[in-house]
């Protein structure tokens, strides 16, 4: 996997090394270049000197000799050349080229004190380079000669060769050097700007989820990761409620199942102490029978839970009649001795068609209608009302309650096995049925909400949005 440190150094220290790689490349460029435009500066002064030395007495061309100038073009290592001719016709030439009489200055025409620089191997083998300047028409100075005179002066330029491979070599020896430098401030700044990201790494590594007060916090973070450090803040706050909420669940199924559980065993003992007893064994098979009910209903609710927040939960939408799906339920509710059928008071209008799943619709009707018949006064009435708009349909039911509810408890009747009761006494209510019920409204996209419309009556509230199409 690549690496976004690597990856900045390799890109920003290839970027900043390309520019300052033309940088200097330009630089011993233009360095080169005026080296050796001040050698050809410095070769044509001297050979101007040498034209200005020139003189005619009495049709005789000549060249005036200084002793100190014609040092430099006596035979040795470092010599210089000059030579004065006219038509191939040598008119004077240095000390320095009498050992060469093979020696052939390049032929070249030239206009009237026009000049040229070439480069030219010297006689002793050397390079260098040659300043060729045209004196004038030999009859304008009433001389012998035909044709123009010509004067060339040659000089050694190994020096300056060697100047220009040192300073070739100077400035790739820079540019290497810039580029490894370069490589280390580059990886210097990238790390100190990716640490905030790894003591976030490592606050990550060492958090612990199980400690409330632990949250991710790096000292003046970049704003970039500000943001990162809010939104994982966040998801630890979320995940250990969620955490809570599963341990929450975890242990309050394993005092469900513990209960039933326990209670089989007491009769079971019971039963093989006292085998003669014949009241014990007139009731250990009901007892036995209605433990089992017991643990039976826990378990197909919580298979029940299950199914429906499983991603895969499908939905077969079709056509409903609300109020006869409501009427029907009323229908099937087992009669007792208080006749729940007697207490439900629905208002409601004749007919009313939804679209929705009807197996889903049953299952929540059912369970709110049986907890509010459940926990209410056997003497009182449980409300309910259907009402309709043209986008929206509302189902109330209302009950009296048995006990006193805070909102503390409002918000928790939705949570997986929470019950008011904390002794779990009931044979038939395990906490589940309000979370199933959330969790196939969520489903099939319809609200449910609960409150108190006073001290002693609780309301749960279905909002179909467009008459639960």
């Amino acid at each position: 996997m690549p690496s976004i440190k690597s990856s900045l150094v390799k890109q920003l220290t290839l970027i900043i090394s390309l520019i300052l790689f033309l940088v200097l490349l330009f630089l011993d460029l233009s360095v080169d270049t005026y080296v050796e435009k001040q050698f050809q500066n410095s070769l044509i002064q001297e050979g101007k000197t040498l034209v200005n030395l020139i003189k005619v007495d009495n049709g005789k061309v000549s060249l005036s000799t200084h002793k100190e100038l014609m040092k430099a073009f006596q035979p040795q290592d470092q010599a210089k050349y000059f030579q004065l001719w006219a038509n191939n016709t040598i008119i004077e030439k240095s000390a320095s080229l009498s050992p060469y009489p093979d020696f052939k200055i390049p032929e070249v025409k030239l206009i009237s004190n026009e000049y040229l620089i070439k480069n030219i191997t010297l006689p002793d083998g050397k390079s260098g380079h040659i300043f060729i300047y045209n004196v004038g028409d030999a009859k304008k100075y009433h001389t012998d000669y035909q044709g123009d005179i010509y004067l060339s002066l040659t000089k050694i330029s190994e020096s300056l060769e060697s100047i220009l491979i040192l300073i070739d070599v100077v400035f790739l020896l820079t540019a290497i050097a810039t580029a490894f430098f370069i490589r280390y401030l580059v990886n210097k700044i990238v790390s100190k700007g990716l640490k905030p990201i790894d003591n976030l790494n490592q606050q990550i590594r060492e958090i612990n989820l199980n400690d409330e007060n632990e949250r991710f916090n790096i000292s003046a973070p970049p704003e970039e990761i500000k943001t990162i450090i809010d939104e994982l803040n966040l998801f630890l706050t979320v995940n250990r409620s969620l955490l809570q909420s599963e341990q929450r669940l975890t242990s309050d199924i394993a005092h469900e199942l513990k209960t039933p559980i326990s209670e089989l065993i007491s009769v079971t003992e019971i039963a093989i102490k006292y085998p003669q007893n014949e009241e014990v064994l007139a009731t250990f098979k009901d007892d036995v029978i209605s433990i089992s009910m017991r643990m039976n209903n826990i378990v197909k609710s919580l298979l029940m839970f299950n199914k429906t927040s499983n991603k895969d939960f499908v939905l077969v939408t079709t056509e409903i009649d609300l109020i006869a799906e409501i009427q029907s339920l009323i229908v099937r509710l087992p009669h007792t001795r208080n006749d729940s059928r007697a207490r439900i008071s629905l208002q409601s209008p004749e007919i009313l068609l939804i679209q929705s799943d009807s197996f889903c619709i049953e299952a929540i009707l059912t369970n709110l209608i049986n907890n509010a018949l459940y926990y209410s006064p056997k003497s009182t009435v449980v409300d309910i009302e259907v009402k309709t708009t043209k986008n929206i349909t509302t189902l109330s039911i209302s009950n009296q309650l048995s006990v006193i509810m805070s909102d503390d408890d409002l918000n928790s009747m939705f949570k997986p096995l929470w019950q008011k009761d904390k002794s779990r006494t009931s044979e038939q209510h395990f906490g589940l049925g309000l979370s199933i019920v959330k969790r196939l409204c969520d489903q099939m996209n319809i609200n449910i909400s609960v409150q108190l419309s006073s001290a002693s009556v609780i309301e749960f509230t279905l909002t179909f949005i467009d008459k639960g199409l």
